[in-house]
């Protein structure tokens, strides 16, 4: 028992993360490097559509801006488009898959094309974004997240390039985000080893478990001011990163990133 203790001590309020390996994930968890892949997309095209896509911006700063957010796609096409073919319902994955796949050639379409394919893909956005809060399953809702900031910004990019109006298009994006993030909010559990506790110590190890749903999980281990027998209170600071270590694994990540570019 002795010895638990004497091995985390010395880090007063440190704390190790353990991520639960690969092995352990259902086939639904989305792995590492389609989220990495996710929120480098979103942040730079959600960057471009704030800094380019404005009133008054040029036909040619807006062509300059698609085809900056089309080398985006690129870069993280093969991981996205993995993620997108598994969402459970098949409509949001068809018009997100063909959001990714057409918008390579938006600057050929003619204007009456450019138009209809950018109100289709409206469409596409705010259908994934009603879904989200009425799927029955997390790992459905993460999956929808995924698809609302790939097809979200392609969208937005679209009608900005056809002419249209897009700020009630960034509002339903950045709705669909902050349901996102609370959907998607990890629940831990905080376990005091009170039988490891040295007599006469002030000091006690906690267990921190870290939960999205089934498969996304942290766990690790921190040290707080506590004696036995007495109320026992842990700053979420002291676990914060155990909390973001399993916000990190699902589209929660995606959110964020997202909603700090552009809010609304």
């Amino acid at each position: 028992m002795k010895q638990r203790m004497l091995r985390t001590a010395a880090g007063a309020i440190l704390a190790v993360v353990m991520v639960l390996p690969g092995a352990a994930r259902p086939a639904h968890a989305i792995p590492p490097a389609a989220i990495a892949a996710v929120v480098s997309f979103a942040s730079s095209a959600y960057s471009l559509i704030q800094g380019v896509f404005r009133p008054g911006a040029s036909a040619d700063d807006l062509s300059a801006g698609v085809r900056l957010i089309i080398n985006a796609i690129e870069t993280s096409k093969t991981e996205i488009l993995a993620r997108i073919d598994a969402i459970a319902t098949a409509e949001a994955s068809a018009c997100a898959r063909q959001a990714v796949i057409e918008f390579a050639d938006i600057e050929s379409f003619t204007p009456q094309t450019m138009q209809r394919w950018a109100q289709d893909a409206t469409g596409c956005v705010t259908l994934i974004s009603s879904l989200i809060g009425t799927v029955s399953t997390k790992p459905e809702t993460d999956e929808l997240g995924i698809a609302l900031n790939t097809a979200g910004p392609i969208a937005i990019a679209a009608r900005a390039r056809a002419g249209f109006s897009i700020d009630s298009l960034k509002t339903i994006v950045a709705q669909g985000n902050r349901s996102l993030v609370t959907l998607l909010e990890p629940a831990c559990s905080l376990t005091p080893l009170w039988g490891d506790q040295p007599p006469g110590s002030r000091e006690v190890e906690v267990n921190v478990r870290c939960t999205v749903y089934p498969g996304v999980v942290s766990v690790g281990h921190i040290i707080v001011a506590g004696q036995r027998n007495k109320p026992l209170h842990v700053p979420f600071s002291a676990y914060e990163h155990i909390f973001t270590a399993a916000s990190n694994q699902t589209s929660r990540a995606v959110a964020l990133a997202a909603l700090q570019i552009m809010p609304s």
